[in-house]
């Protein structure tokens, strides 16, 4: 494994001064819209919270409402309009009684608006539907294996992992062994041929990529939508509305692909729209990167946050992990502090072919 320098951890009130550097100073006009905008966010939503699309990579126990943050939405919106006008702010722990230090609403929607604007400035060249996407990842292993997955990850032992995805979703592919095996998409059946999952990678995601709004309350909208993303139930029908999991789930996926900027950064814009989502100022990736992280705690047990570059804004990767010892379904404990997702993109581009690096 290797190893990386350690850096001091940052916290909420250098980080909203380092955001705010040369960000201009906020109208009164502004600072009112945005202290409505986010009293709307955290006004719930009429219909009841349902869980993600089925295919997506969910452990079991993870299922079921997300629970609400115990935070009054005066306190938050005031949170927000300190940080916007005064440009320091008071960046309060609003998160859940699992999260510690370092937690913060206020600094999430700056954090959101700063790496939105690096990302509109990042070079892009549209890839064919035909190109491939190269991914390498590195992330950590079971401490048992999946059937135990609830005793978490080994966060010293990590492994390395190549991975292909045709560009329109067509067809994935890596390697077993020496062997690079290709996979067409498609729906995984039991054994009386019953329609069960969606294979991976999906549908035409570079038809999805295009057709995504980049107007970020559009773009939540568009997200929560099942039939956007194109995975039906089993039975052919659209799936229920993605909830904030859901939602924060598929902007991690979105995010290990090559975006145009405007999408990328609508994107890092819409996460702080997502009821819950905070900023955590240090998180490290499976390579032993720190970095800055949008974060929510689902279900009231479990924490996920997507990890930037500290200093770029570039994805660096995920991490999930137990706030609070949680029973699962079909016995077993989650403990708390146990890892139960950690990864890191290493390297991500398009190439012309499965077994292509460059």
């Amino acid at each position: 494994m290797s190893t990386t320098e350690e850096r001091p951890p940052m916290n909420d009130l250098d980080l909203l001064k380092d955001l705010r550097r040369d960000t201009p100073k906020i109208t009164a006009a502004a600072a009112d819209a945005a202290r409505d905008r986010l009293r709307a966010e955290w006004t719930p939503p009429p219909a009841p919270e349902h869980r993600a699309r089925p295919e997506h990579r969910a452990r079991p126990g993870r299922r079921g409402r997300a629970t609400r943050r115990l935070v009054s939405r005066a306190a938050v919106a005031g949170a927000l309009g300190i940080a916007l006008t005064a440009g320091i702010g008071i960046a309060q722990n609003v998160g859940d009684p699992g999260d510690g230090p370092g937690t913060s609403v206020a600094a999430a929607a700056v954090l959101g608006e700063r790496a939105a604007r690096a990302a509109e400035e990042a070079p892009y060249t549209a890839p064919r539907p035909d190109q491939w996407i190269y991914v390498k990842e590195r992330a950590a292993d079971f401490k048992g294996d999946m059937n135990t997955w609830w005793h978490g990850m080994d966060t010293g032992k990590t492994n390395m992992a190549e991975s292909w995805e045709r560009v329109d979703g067509q067809a994935s592919a890596m390697y077993v062994g020496d062997e690079l095996e290709v996979h067409t998409a498609g729906w995984r059946t039991d054994e009386t041929g019953k329609r069960t999952t969606y294979k991976d990678p999906g549908p035409d995601m570079q038809r999805v990529v295009d057709g995504l709004p980049t107007e970020p309350d559009a773009l939540l909208r568009a997200l929560r939508d099942p039939a956007t993303l194109g995975y039906p139930d089993p039975d052919g029908t659209p799936g229920p509305p993605l909830n904030g999991r859901g939602v924060f789930d598929a902007i991690a996926e979105l995010l290990r692909r090559p975006l145009p900027p405007e999408l990328r950064a609508a994107l890092y814009r819409t996460l702080p729209r997502i009821p819950g989502v905070s900023m955590r100022a240090d998180e490290t990736d499976a390579a032993g990167r720190h970095g800055v992280a949008f974060a929510h705690t689902f279900d009231g047990w479990a924490r996920q946050v997507i990890i930037l570059d500290p200093d770029t804004y570039r994805y660096l990767g995920t991490r999930s992990q137990a706030v609070r010892d949680h029973a699962v379904d079909g016995g077993g404990t989650v403990r708390k502090g146990a890892v139960l997702e950690l990864t890191a993109q290493l390297e991500m581009r398009v190439v012309d072919k499965p077994g292509a690096r460059r």
